[in-house]
């Protein structure tokens, strides 16, 4: 199957128009993305690990493998 430049051409130009989106990829491409939510304090970190550790439940499987 051979292509010609113009079928290239047409396909990369509607990829370009499909991917362009809002912008937002090329406003932040030479920096950080912005932030999409709140970082933890360290105090925040730690309540929020032992929150997640008091969900855990242990096995009674000595084996260690849960099944």
């Amino acid at each position: 199957m051979e292509l010609g430049i113009e079928t290239i051409r047409q396909t990369l130009l509607r990829l370009r128009a499909r991917l362009g989106g809002n912008g937002t990829a090329r406003k932040y491409a030479d920096g950080e993305p912005p932030l999409r939510s709140e970082l933890f304090s360290a105090d925040q970190m730690e309540q929020h690990g032992k929150t997640l550790a008091g969900w855990h439940r242990l096995s009674p499987d000595v084996r260690g493998t849960g099944f």
